[in-house]
């Protein structure tokens, strides 16, 4: 078996790999819809796209491009993935890109499981919680680009699909037969799937042993490579002490004006951990001025004396919203993307070899 992955943006990708790796399987993760690296002799290739906000026709054939490419390489089951909290409008891009797959692989019901237990993320009656907050009331409500007013994911997807949506309880899931109902002729086509709990995720990826194609969140994914009808044989991950370890500073680049990520850089500097604060709007204003913010980054890291340095570029709201209100938020997301990408690259060329990356779009807060 070797399972190809789609995901709707890098971040995701990156936690679906672990989850994949956890689970035993031997992963590469390529950026964008198709690639010439060498895949080795893998389980899984999870494709990487940035998909998830973008027009909703502009995505289908993202996704259909990656899908062509994971076929061309032998994969036998496909998954689809994005956030755990549904992120989407009611353009998309979930429904739209989950149906023009299911139609490209002739699968003809299609399961829908954003639930994330570890992570707060569940889903009851077809409503879906944040640390047991409906979504509709999280701080998922106010997100920029995709605010989510609605907790109830039948209704939120039936707005997106142009087939029927209905909902597999969490009674049918933990019932000992199968889910039955979904396999009537007239059943509907898609189906949001409740979940509470991982032996919940357990029992659906049990259920869902001989499917093609399974959508969800990264959680969902962890478990369905171990109850598939054929698998790899299962790798013991490695332990630390089996990686190499390396000198030298590490350099933590932080990209992310999450709610969680604020506190996390806040905890950090409260540690006397230095921390620089990237001025993305002063390095918009021109190719010098971009080129000496990344210099005087690069420099900074390597002459930090505590082996470890976070530039961060968007601690507080107000410069974020500063960023946006000047460059845009298309070019306030491609200048903090082209940045981190610079300076990363000259830290590496400088020596630097261990990095932590946490990197979303700008506007996210």
């Amino acid at each position: 078996m070797k399972l190809g992955c789609i995901a709707d943006d890098c971040t995701g990708a990156t936690d679906l790999s672990s989850r994949l790796v956890r689970a035993g399987l031997r992963v590469v993760q390529v950026f964008g819809p198709e690639s010439n690296v060498d895949l080795g002799d893998t389980d899984a290739v999870v494709a990487s796209l940035k998909s998830r906000s973008i027009p909703a026709a502009e995505a289908v054939a993202l996704s259909l491009r990656a899908l062509r490419f994971l076929q061309s390489i032998g994969a036998e089951r496909y998954f689809f993935k994005y956030r755990s909290t549904f992120d989407s409008t009611p353009a998309g891009n979930i429904g739209p890109v989950a149906e023009a797959l299911a139609d490209a692989l002739q699968v003809r019901r299609v399961w829908y499981v954003p639930a994330f237990p570890e992570n707060g993320r569940t889903v009851y009656c077809r409503h879906l919680f944040v640390n047991r907050v409906p979504l509709h009331e999280s701080g998922m409500k106010d997100h920029p680009l995709n605010p989510m007013r609605d907790s109830n994911l039948v209704r939120v997807l039936q707005a997106q699909c142009t087939a029927r949506v209905d909902l597999l309880s969490l009674d049918e899931i933990r019932a000992t037969g199968e889910a039955t109902r979904c396999a009537q002729p007239d059943a509907a086509r898609h189906w949001i799937v409740d979940a509470v709990c991982d032996a919940d995720l357990r029992q659906v990826a049990r259920l869902a042993r001989d499917s093609v194609f399974l959508r969800g969140g990264s959680a969902i994914a962890g478990f369905w490579p171990e109850n598939a009808s054929s698998r790899p044989p299962r790798n013991s991950p490695a332990s630390p002490q089996a990686y190499t370890r390396t000198n030298g500073p590490v350099a933590i680049l932080a990209g992310s004006c999450s709610a969680a990520t604020r506190p996390q850089i806040e905890a950090y500097a409260a540690e006397g951990l230095p921390v620089m604060h990237l001025d993305v709007t002063a390095a918009g204003t021109g190719e010098a001025d971009f080129q000496e913010a990344i210099a005087q980054a690069v420099s900074w890291v390597q002459a930090s004396r505590a082996g470890v340095a976070l530039i961060a570029s968007g601690a507080d709201t107000a410069s974020v919203a500063e960023a946006v209100a000047r460059l845009g938020e298309k070019r306030a997301e491609q200048l903090t993307e082209s940045i981190f990408a610079a300076i990363a690259k000259q830290l590496a060329v400088s020596g630097v070899n261990r990095f932590i990356a946490r990197a979303v779009k700008p506007q996210e807060r």
